[in-house]
């Protein structure tokens, strides 16, 4: 593993895909900073130890991005540095609810429905931004149940924002290929035909990305006009 893979995954026990959005190159021959926006799956499997370590990080904000369901279900634990939990339910992605799907055209599925999310989770995307727009809110942790999906988005709009290089947005969302081996392997071996659930795909990403192109003129605009995103202020506050 590279050296900066081991930074960027965060060495918790008790939760899949928490990795950390520093160190990308990004708009200004800038570069994003480190521990200040953290990505992640659920938390509610968290150790004692892992709070502390992320204490250690002084983390202020939790933003939940699951469902009413998935939180009842599973609700998080929270580090003692945390002073505001704020959920932000995205119902599209739900793993606990997989019932619905067409099984035979999975990954079809999952393109529409990160196609659905940026056209139908602005709102609260949006608010995410006004959020993340404000430093004291900061160092500051997003995530839904695996972290690949609607975290995955929330991650590249954000890196977006920042200016970092679409290829390189691409390549952090493809970790979860990675950091999410062994949390689904339950599911998966009862039922093999969910695996493309519990995984990522680069044509779920790009799919979103090629409505952001064809319907909102690109990323810039679509950040400023449709997510109220002050790019301006975002680069100089969260990049270095």
């Amino acid at each position: 593993m590279k050296q900066e893979e081991y930074l960027r995954l965060l060495p918790v026990e008790g939760a899949y895909n928490m990795r950390d959005l520093g160190g990308y190159p990004a708009a200004g021959h800038k570069h994003v900073k480190w521990k200040t926006f953290i990505r992640s799956g659920d938390l509610n499997k968290l150790t004692e130890s892992d709070l502390a370590y992320l204490a250690s990080l002084s983390i202020r904000t939790d933003i939940d991005f699951r469902s009413i369901q998935e939180k009842k279900v599973a609700a998080d634990r929270i580090p003692a540095t945390v002073t505001q939990y704020i959920p932000l339910s995205i119902e599209a992605g739900d793993m606990t609810d997989m019932a619905h799907f067409n099984l035979n055209n999975i990954p079809k599925i999952l393109e529409q429905a990160y196609v659905y999310i940026i056209q139908n989770a602005q709102d609260t995307y949006r608010e995410f931004f006004r959020i993340v727009s404000e430093e004291r809110n900061t160092p500051l942790l997003f995530h839904c149940s695996a972290g690949k999906d609607r975290t995955g988005i929330a991650a590249a709009l954000l890196l977006g924002a920042l200016g970092v290089d679409r290829k390189v947005i691409m390549e952090d969302y493809m970790l979860s290929a990675e950091y999410l081996k062994g949390k689904y392997d339950a599911i998966v071996q009862a039922h093999p035909e969910f695996a493309p659930l519990t995984t990522v795909r680069k044509e779920y990403l790009e799919a979103a990305f090629q409505t952001i192109d064809s319907d909102y003129q690109g990323l810039e605009n679509f950040l400023r006009n449709q997510l109220g995103a002050d790019i301006d202020r975002l680069r100089a506050l969260y990049t270095e």
